[in-house]
């Protein structure tokens, strides 16, 4: 019976970590009227002006997703810490331990994304050093030749 209630636990969190994306990937469904592709149009236009925005929208989006999961990391440790107290469940305490490890897991590789972003925000383009040979330009030279 404890194991039934641990499961509908973990579902739960599971499905409320992940029913938003699947719910949100509905409301993307094909078009079918025409006033839903003149929105569909606007937004698109109104996307295009925002080009710049659209790096920091996602990496917020990216940030929150992040947020999210270390939360149901952290909830679930807390939980089935609680449980294997409650419980006095050895079976649970390996399991709380197990979900600590993933836990500790998705720190780490955070700090290593933090890392590596900060380590290329540091890299600054060098100019290599001219050894006689001419330079190429960025742009390609075009000539128009007319025929006779």
């Amino acid at each position: 019976m404890p194991w039934v209630v641990v499961g509908l636990v973990l579902v739960a969190l599971w499905g409320a970590f992940l029913l938003p994306e699947v719910l949100g990937s509905r409301r993307r469904a094909p078009l079918t009227t025409t006033q839903e592709f003149h929105h569909w149009a606007t937004r698109v236009a109104s996307l295009q002006q925002s080009l710049t925005d659209s790096t920091g929208t996602t990496r917020n989006k990216v940030l929150a997703r992040r947020r999210r999961t270390l939360a149901v990391l952290i909830g679930a440790a807390v939980l089935s810490l609680a449980i294997a107290i409650w419980l006095s469940a050895q079976s649970m305490l390996i399991a709380h331990i197990a979900i600590d490890g993933a836990v500790a897991w998705y720190l780490a590789m955070l700090v290593q994304l933090r890392h590596r972003r900060a380590a290329l925000a540091q890299v600054t383009p060098v100019r290599p050093v001219s050894d006689g040979v001419p330079e190429m330009r960025s742009e390609p030279e075009i000539r128009v030749l007319a025929s006779s």
